[in-house]
């Protein structure tokens, strides 16, 4: 249990009696006058240790930014999933923690199997990542759909478990991991608002009344174990709608929210995917939609008087050519895929969300048709497009504040998207743009203010153009823009 004024003094105590022990060795313990003569300190078989390892874990946390991936399994020191999330420049990931894991059979949170878990925190130990974790996957015991509605116990099981979870992983040095890593962040079932289907993915979109009255039950507990933890609403689909042949309910925010679900999460958290783009943009429009897709998510949640922060938990495109369709999001190749990373994160940077899940960092099981990894499973594995467009992006976005979004204005009324940003040291602004669709082979010229500008592609290249590039001494610069993104500098 984690209380701010209890840590504090917990804390304290611990380095009161460690600095006591230690001073009491020093004076009961003989010293060794012929090594410190010398300026030598006693060797390893004779040198006292003294172990603070709650007081190790008070360094400064991993900065909270813009830029996550998910991963699948063991994130520990010198595993691939680790060694590829450092070389990725993520601050975050986002990783399943399965109650059916944790508790296979119903026991006491005494004999609860942590080895699954706490293989998936470790780089949270290692390395201090930001760590989404999110609770699913309910045991047969508790639950006739393993992502759905727990029917067969009551509610209190769920909770009694993710008290565990919280309490494990709060970093107060009471019943947690081994090194007190960590997470606050908590997200709650994995797209929620799938309505019953006929395998076992089914989940609580028929049951949004269930899904209000969890969310009402953990809330409490989770800030009673943590009070620095956050909920997150379980990111949902909210695309690919039952009304469109799909596999999701339409109405299942708002009706979370009619049941009073609001005040039982702090982040609003959802999926965005370019394939289902068209729900969110208006006739004629490309690109992938992410941008109006937030808005839109935020007009809802203003109605029920919500302005809550927003994490996207999953967002992102397959490289993989799934031939045999006509569509452009279905013939991808790495160099679509890496276009995307540019876009999806640029239109989140715009929508001043706080963070995004690039779903996934490695290609998943060869069951799965999308491969959506910025990193082939393979072995050995194979950094595609995407990853290091992923990695100049991060350097690019980072810190930046959103200030428009445009689109078209190209020099053909071609469909353009253009979105600013300022940047700092040095005060300088930031144009991110592109011309739809995602795969044209077209240009359209965009001119921007100021006397020069640098360029940079979505894999590092640079380049540089100046007023008069163009004939004229107007104060603006003119650039080529193509349906691969480009960064656009101008120093103030």
């Amino acid at each position: 249990m984690k209380n701010r004024h209890y840590r504090t003094s917990y804390l304290f105590w611990i380095v009161a009696a460690a600095t006591g022990i230690a001073l009491l060795l020093t004076l009961l313990l003989p010293a060794d006058h012929s090594k410190a003569e010398n300026g030598t300190l006693p060797d390893a078989e004779t040198a006292q240790d003294l172990y603070l390892p709650l007081l190790l874990h008070q360094l400064e946390p991993r900065p909270k930014s813009l830029f996550g991936v998910q991963v699948y399994g063991d994130t520990r020191r010198g595993s691939a999933n680790y060694n590829a999330l450092v070389a990725s420049d993520a601050d975050w990931y986002r990783a399943e923690i399965g109650w059916s894991q944790v508790e296979p059979t119903n026991r006491e949170p005494a004999d609860f199997n942590w080895t699954a878990p706490d293989r998936v925190v470790g780089a949270v130990y290692a390395k201090r990542y930001n760590m989404i974790a999110t609770l699913n996957f309910a045991p047969e015991w508790a639950s006739s759909a393993t992502n759905g509605p727990i029917d067969k116990v009551d509610i209190s099981e769920f909770v009694e478990f993710v008290s565990a979870v919280v309490e494990r992983y709060d970093g107060d040095g009471i019943d947690d991991m081994r090194g007190s890593p960590v997470v606050e962040y908590f997200e709650f079932y994995n797209e929620p608002d799938r309505v019953v289907t006929t395998d076992e993915r089914s989940g609580w979109g028929e049951d949004p009344q269930a899904y209000a009255r969890m969310l009402a039950a953990v809330y409490p507990a989770v800030k009673a174990a943590n009070p620095d933890a956050k909920v997150l609403l379980g990111g949902i689909a909210y695309d690919w709608f039952t009304t469109q042949g799909g596999h999701y309910a339409r109405d299942f925010l708002p009706r979370v929210l009619d049941e009073g679900g609001g005040p039982f999460f702090d982040i609003m958290n959802f999926h965005g995917y370019p394939p289902f783009a068209v729900n969110w943009l208006a006739a004629g429009q490309g690109g992938p939609a992410l941008y109006e897709k937030i808005l839109a998510v935020r007009e809802l949640m203003g109605t029920y008087g919500l302005n809550k922060p927003i994490i996207i938990s999953e967002a992102g495109m397959h490289s993989n050519d799934t031939s045999g369709n006509t569509n452009v999001w279905q013939n991808m190749t790495e160099e679509l895929q890496a276009r995307y990373v540019v876009q999806l994160f640029t239109e989140s940077a715009a929508g001043g969300v706080d963070t995004m899940i690039w779903f996934s960092l490695v290609d998943p099981p060869a069951w799965y048709a999308y491969q959506n990894g910025l990193i082939t499973s393979e072995e050995p594995a194979t950094n595609k497009l995407g990853f290091q467009a992923y990695r100049i992006m991060d350097e690019m976005l980072d810190g930046v504040t959103p200030v428009a979004a445009a689109r078209s204005g190209g020099t053909n009324g071609d469909d353009l998207q253009v979105y600013t940003f300022n940047k700092t040291a040095p005060a300088r602004t930031l144009y991110v743009a592109w011309l739809n669709p995602v795969n044209t082979d077209q240009t359209t010229s965009l001119t921007v203010p100021g006397g020069a500008a640098s360029i940079t592609t979505i894999y590092g290249a640079t380049s540089t153009v100046v007023d008069d590039d163009d004939g004229r001494k107007d104060g603006r610069v003119t650039v080529s823009v193509g349906g691969q993104p480009i960064y656009i500098e101008v120093i103030n």
